[in-house]
């Protein structure tokens, strides 16, 4: 039996492994480089650079899922790489860029804010994991996301950095400010509640080409104006989330009436 077990490991360790394959696990990692960057930029107070690198992050775990899903290549093993690199980029490296922005101020409670933060982010991420395991689907399921998700929580965790960026008030700098987003954003991301999703989204062929003009005028505004531009982004994030609780409120609503109307057939 020992050796039987031997040689399928051996067979395992000898299987050739198309390069295209690991595009996927590297682009993950890549998030995580860019994630960890934040923290180095942090400790030298180049606070732009941090959140262009969570940004940075954020780009590309938007991409590592679909560039597996389209090489094929997806596993359990990529799954669990991209949870444990979200995990680092979007909660421990925020809540320490943010610690050293400003909730150092409140000393040892400010170190409790971060770790909260951080804790959320990683409950978040194992309630994700578990959902998509257990295959858990409910009438909402692909039209919305539960709850924050990772890499838009770790951009609403450094909004006072942005903000500060953007319009340079010190009133930005307040550590109790600081930690009443984090720990709100931190909520938001084990919440329940509905906030808005791409994957399902569509356009008609005549909305096509005006999209593409809006895009490429918000791109143009967004380089001349960047940090105010990112805070605007980060405003109509938080404005569309009402709009989504209130738009699954009315399908939700909708899905219990078609289950208490009885059926009546004709014969």
């Amino acid at each position: 039996m020992y050796k039987r077990r031997r040689m399928l490991r051996n067979r395992k360790l000898r299987e050739i492994l198309p390069i295209n394959k690991m595009f996927p696990n590297i682009i993950t990692l890549l998030s995580l480089f860019s994630g960890m960057a934040q923290v180095k930029f942090a400790l030298v107070h180049k606070w732009e650079a941090g959140v262009a690198c969570v940004l940075v992050s954020a780009l590309l775990d938007a991409s590592d899922g679909r560039l597996a899903r389209l090489l094929n290549s997806c596993s359990r093993f990529g799954a669990e790489l991209d949870s444990l690199a979200d995990f680092a980029a979007f909660g421990v490296a925020p809540a320490i860029s943010v610690y050293l922005f400003s909730l150092h101020e409140l000393g040892r409670i400010g170190w409790i804010v971060a770790v909260l933060f951080a804790v959320c982010m990683s409950l978040r991420l194992a309630r994700f994991n578990t959902k998509d395991i257990e295959h858990i689907k409910t009438p909402l399921s692909g039209m919305f996301f539960t709850g924050v998700p990772a890499p838009a929580g770790a951009i609403l965790a450094e909004l006072p950095i942005i903000l500060f960026n953007a319009f340079e008030n010190s009133i930005f700098l307040n550590e109790k400010l600081g930690a009443v987003v984090i720990l709100i954003t931190g909520l938001l991301c084990v919440s329940t509640i509905p906030t808005p999703s791409i994957k399902k989204a569509h356009l008609k062929r005549g909305q096509f080409v005006p999209f593409l003009l809006i895009v490429s005028l918000a791109v143009a505004v967004a380089f001349v104006y960047t940090w105010k531009a990112l805070s605007v982004l980060v405003v109509i994030y938080l404005i569309s989330i009402i709009f989504c609780c209130r738009k699954a409120k009315r399908i939700l609503r909708d899905d219990q009436n078609s289950i208490d109307t009885p059926q009546t057939h004709e014969y």
